[in-house]
């Protein structure tokens, strides 16, 4: 059986078609498992128990975070020797090192999204799993370089993964090479007025905050999301309509998702990686926060959050 582990944006789902069309190539049964950082780790845990010394297992586009990686190696190192794992996240050096002495293979390339990387290894021949790699790519990167179409596209089927369309179902459809059919755009329709009701919720929990951290002047727009709103509408949004250099969004698990405008404010991103158990690529980074969060909390959050990135503490 070969267990395919990865995230729940356009780039993680097509890293899960991908990896399913190569299992049905190879006549392999297959298990997916649906991840966000929050729950990575209880993934891992039951396939350390689960999983048979035939079985693969397959981990993509879930970045390092020193937690994770101490799991991994601790508690659940059995699975070290089936673990193929493909990401395009930063990693720590050392962690990188370590992880590629102990697990079957890790391939990182910060310059491709996780779903290039498993088709490339995979099935480096297939046009459809290619196509579905440069939806995610487009997606990954917010057009940057890509065909815009592409890009719109792209941003429909994340809609559709927002919904709440199953996602073995959308996995399913995109691994026999279907893009896009009736259902995806009922689901897509309604899902419109559902963003836009989440959108004006979002609005009314932003906060503000003026800082400077090691000398540099900051502003920083934090907001709470709700869990039918996605990541990089969320933060295109907030840059769109607020003069700052951070925006930071919290969602009801503790999921948090952060991005700058340039490699001047890294300093942000590098703080709450630290604290927040997060991890990132380029300008953008994630974390969780230590309780969960709702509408009454949330300011109390904020600040906290913004504690840790002025205070640099251990």
């Amino acid at each position: 059986m070969l267990h395919i582990v990865a995230h729940i944006d356009v780039d993680g789902i097509a890293c899960h078609a991908i990896a399913e069309m190569w299992a049905k190539k190879s006549e392999i049964i297959t298990k997916h498992y649906f991840v966000d950082y929050q729950d990575i780790g209880i993934v891992l845990r039951l396939l350390s128990e689960i999983v048979k010394s035939e079985d693969e297992v397959i981990i993509a586009d879930i970045g390092y975070s020193k937690d994770l990686i101490d799991l991994f190696l601790g508690q659940c190192g059995k699975l070290a020797p089936i673990v193929s794992w493909f990401d395009h996240h930063r990693w720590e050096e050392e962690a990188r090192d370590k992880m590629s002495l102990s697990i079957k293979k890790l391939i990182i390339n910060e310059g491709l999204c996780a779903s290039e990387i498993v088709q490339e290894e995979l099935l480096p021949e297939s046009e459809t799993a290619r196509n579905l790699a440069s939806f995610a790519r487009a997606h990954d990167f917010n057009g940057e370089g890509c065909d815009q179409d592409i890009f719109y596209h792209a941003c429909k089927i994340q809609d559709v993964i927002t919904s709440g369309y199953p996602k073995q179902a959308i996995v399913k459809k995109l691994s026999e090479g279907i893009l896009w059919d009736h259902d995806f755009n009922i689901a897509y329709m309604q899902y419109q007025e559902v963003r836009s009701e989440a959108m004006l919720s979002m609005d009314n929990t932003i906060k503000r905050f003026f800082v400077s951290v090691d000398s540099i002047d900051i502003i920083i727009v934090t907001a709470f999301a709700s869990d039918n709103l996605e990541a990089k509408y969320a933060k295109r949004y907030l840059f769109e309509r607020n003069q700052c250099d951070v925006v930071i969004v919290v969602w009801p698990n503790g999921r948090m998702a952060q991005e700058v405008r340039s490699n001047k404010f890294m300093i942000v991103l590098e703080r709450i990686n630290k604290f927040f158990k997060g991890g990132g690529r380029g300008l953008v980074g994630g974390g969780t926060y230590y309780e969960a969060v709702n509408e009454e909390n949330c300011s109390q959050c904020f600040m906290e959050i913004v504690r840790v990135i002025t205070d640099d503490r251990d």
